[in-house]
């Protein structure tokens, strides 16, 4: 009975994100900050540049039965998903962000964008997150050494903090700003 009293808290008082500087490893950790990229991918829809994108595309199909509503249905056509590894930055911190096993969900009022693709029968939606995005992250914290990370001076410790799913779990990317 607790679990589901819990988990009834959890989801009308959900935990306040914490400074980064201030998490610890070991732990779970709700951090907030902008998206800053280590790689860029494209969006095969729009073009756009980012660190994730979701996107579908769908198609009007006519119906052959007699009395529906509007005289048929959309029907999903294509779709795909993908994200790379970023850094959140919160202040003068950030983080490594792991996308392996990551959820990706808008904030209410954050929604994807209609693409025209200039057919009245074929329809398209594209989600995005960009660099410079405001975004939150629940994961479980954790140090790496991180060699690529061009921001530090060549002097300067590789170990860094990592955001990653937990075992058995998943990490979540909440979109609260688009730009």
């Amino acid at each position: 009975m607790s679990g589901i009293i819990s988990g009834l808290l959890g989801a009308f008082f959900p935990p306040l994100p914490e400074p980064l500087d201030e998490v610890e490893p070991g732990k779970t950790a709700v951090v907030r900050g902008r998206v800053l990229p280590r790689d860029l991918l494209r969006s095969p829809l729009s073009g756009a540049e980012c660190i994730y994108y979701r996107y579908t595309v769908e198609n009007w199909r006519r119906s052959t039965l007699i009395g529906t509503a509007g005289g048929g249905f959309w029907q999903l056509a294509e779709h795909d998903e993908a994200i790379v590894e970023f850094y959140i930055q919160d202040g003068n911190t950030r983080a490594v962000v792991s996308p392996y096993q990551a959820q990706v969900e808008p904030r209410r009022g954050v929604a994807p964008r209609t693409i025209d693709l200039g057919l009245a029968e074929r329809r398209a939606q594209e989600l995005v997150i960009a660099p410079g995005d405001l975004i939150e992250v629940v994961g479980s914290v954790d140090r790496v050494d991180d060699l690529f990370d061009d921001g530090r001076d060549y002097r300067g410790s590789p170990t860094v903090l990592c955001l990653r799913a937990p075992p058995g779990g998943s990490i979540l990317v909440r979109i609260l700003q688009a730009g």
